[in-house]
């Protein structure tokens, strides 16, 4: 309710100057001018009283149609389609388009505008002509991207992944800078569809997304997952340190996996060097379990234990605390065995309930990394949850 009341402030505003704009504007200074009609002061009062949906069609009886009332109407026809009414949104929008006194710059904005109410309605294929009508048929530059950005986005629904690339890469350089992230996840929805066919054209998707994005670690985390399975370890290794310099909060995801590649190479050792340096650096709780672990199983459980423990004050975690509890019972029968078995199963509880990713633009939170979150459907927003319960 908060959301809507918010939205139908401007709206109201955007209607009631239009009413002005069109009522005076047009018209030679006089010093009588004609008063707001009846539906205006009615809709004024219906709004006064909460009566949202009255208020707003006598709002549209009240507005004249022209230029400079065009903003106003497109207000009204986007809170329709906020609201859900896209049948209201879609025959206000038609209406508009019948006129035949627009000015070229209205007819495009209303007709980007119904677009959005066709894709609104999973008419894709009345969206995409439009938007393609737009892109083909008008000169302007600036209205053309804007249509492309909009088309680019609408082949993004329909899970098109390659028309959305080649959408988006026409975009002139600045614009194209402002989508970089989203084509990099093109590419790599791309990559992902022959990912395990045998060829370059998955890798070849993917170095066009670190091409696109230097900063899709997405890209890298696949490229060594693709090099893994090759048994090509050494490269693996490179593209999962590459990650570390795109976004250190991602290091945790990179851990299992560099184990994995340094322990075909006979080489744990590197790894324990590399988990160091990233102890240093970006500590993180995945990094000290790991390094525990290594240490507990060349030296023993003390020496893990003895890790731990300053470790977990610098950068305390629940996974951490957790592990720690583990050790402490691996060292045999105590008097306090029984505490640290409950401590140690209500810290599996948190560690196994609590989400260990967020989307950085809506909040959602999950167990699972999704590089589209499905909330706000922003791409390469959520990351690994930081603090405490997390990393």
């Amino acid at each position: 309710m908060l959301e809507f009341a918010l939205l139908l402030v401007p709206m109201v505003a955007a209607v009631a100057a239009g009413w002005l704009l069109g009522r005076f504007q047009r018209r030679p200074a006089s010093p009588s001018h004609i008063p707001p009609g009846r539906d205006y002061y009615r809709g004024l009062h219906q709004l006064i009283h909460d009566k949202t949906d009255e208020a707003i069609e006598s709002f549209i009886r009240a507005l004249e149609i022209n230029s400079d009332t065009i903003p106003a109407y497109l207000a009204l026809a986007d809170l329709f389609r906020r609201k859900g009414e896209y049948e209201r949104a879609i025959e206000l929008h038609q209406t508009l388009l019948a006129r035949s006194d627009l000015i070229e710059e209205d007819f495009i904005r209303i007709q980007l505008s119904l677009a959005k109410d066709y894709q609104a309605v999973g008419l894709f294929d009345r969206a995409e002509g439009l938007l393609q009508s737009v892109i083909t048929e008008h000169p302007r530059d600036e209205q053309r991207h804007t249509a492309r950005r909009q088309l680019a986005k609408l082949y993004e629904i329909q899970q098109e992944w390659e028309l959305a690339l080649k959408t988006a890469l026409k975009l002139p350089d600045s614009k194209r800078a402002d989508v970089a992230h989203e084509m990099a996840q093109y590419a790599c929805q791309l990559a992902e569809a022959v990912f395990d066919l045998p060829g370059p054209e998955a890798e070849n998707w993917l170095k066009q997304a670190l091409k696109l994005d230097p900063t899709c670690v997405r890209a890298n985390l696949m490229l060594a997952e693709h090099r893994m399975q090759r048994h090509a370890w050494r490269g693996a290794i490179k593209h999962l340190k590459e990650v570390a310099d795109q976004d250190p909060r991602m290091i945790p995801e990179t851990l299992s996996k560099l184990s994995d590649c340094y322990r075909e190479l006979g080489n744990l050792e590197a790894y324990s060097t590399y988990l160091d340096q990233c102890l240093a650096k970006h500590p993180s709780a995945t990094a000290v379990v790991e390094r525990a672990q290594q240490l507990a199983g060349k030296e023993g459980v003390a020496a893990a234990i003895h890790f731990m423990i300053p470790a977990l004050k610098k950068h305390p975690s629940v996974a951490g605390f957790h592990y720690l509890l583990e050790l402490q019972l691996q060292q045999g029968e105590t008097e306090s065995t029984r505490s640290l078995e409950v401590l140690r199963e209500l810290t599996q509880q948190l560690t196994h309930t609590k989400p260990d990713y967020r989307c950085q633009q809506c909040g959602y939170e999950s167990k699972t990394l999704y590089w589209q979150c499905p909330s706000c459907k922003s791409w390469n927003t959520t990351g690994v949850i930081q603090g405490l319960e997390g990393e």
